[in-house]
């Protein structure tokens, strides 16, 4: 009797640390296409999509008509559609657009960025809005006189800063990872 329960637990063991380590090593491929397939699956022959991971708890998928080459290897865009799994259903929360192609859409942990020769902003997943919203933006205005007030919004709040701090601020989007578009499973 005592054999058989010794059996049974390693046996036991063994399927829970299989299972274990099965959940670990999980392909991200597999879990974008849980989440995203049929939206995928869905697109228009000229549409190009990219799964991102930033700051929300689930990956959040672009999709875009229109790319450029970046001369980086990347397919960029200026604007895409932004979809989000809320509650198990995929919804389009909204647009992003950037603005020229020196500033494409990029993103890092902190959220998806947008910019132009004079601003820049930062959204992120308000999860229970099931929208995308602008956390931060960076502005550059001149009066008539071409005299520059530098600054910087975040949620209600805005509050003039320094050039310098501008800058500095700035130098967020130019380390951000550009947005790949591209067709299908393959990237190509």
């Amino acid at each position: 009797m005592c054999k058989i329960k010794r059996i049974i637990s390693w046996t036991v063991l063994c399927a829970l640390i299989f299972s274990l380590c099965s959940c670990r090593t999980r392909n991200k491929s597999d879990y974008y296409s849980e989440i995203y397939g049929t939206t995928i699956a869905g697109l228009e022959d000229d549409e190009l999509f990219a799964i991102i991971e930033i700051n929300a708890s689930t990956p959040v998928l672009l999709v875009t008509s229109q790319v450029y080459d970046d001369g980086w290897g990347n397919q960029a865009s200026l604007l895409c559609e932004a979809y989000y799994s809320i509650d198990g259903e995929v919804k389009n929360i909204g647009v992003i657009e950037s603005f020229g192609t020196a500033y494409p859409i990029s993103y890092d942990k902190t959220g998806i960025y947008t910019a132009s020769g004079h601003d820049m902003q930062r959204f992120e997943i308000d999860e229970k809005a099931g929208t995308i919203h602008l956390v931060e933006g960076l502005y550059e205005q001149f009066d008539e006189n071409g005299n520059a007030t530098y600054m910087i919004e975040k949620g209600e709040k805005t509050e003039i800063i320094t050039e310098k701090e501008y800058y500095e601020a700035f130098e967020k989007y130019s380390k951000t990872n550009v947005v790949n578009f591209s067709y299908g499973a393959s990237g190509s």
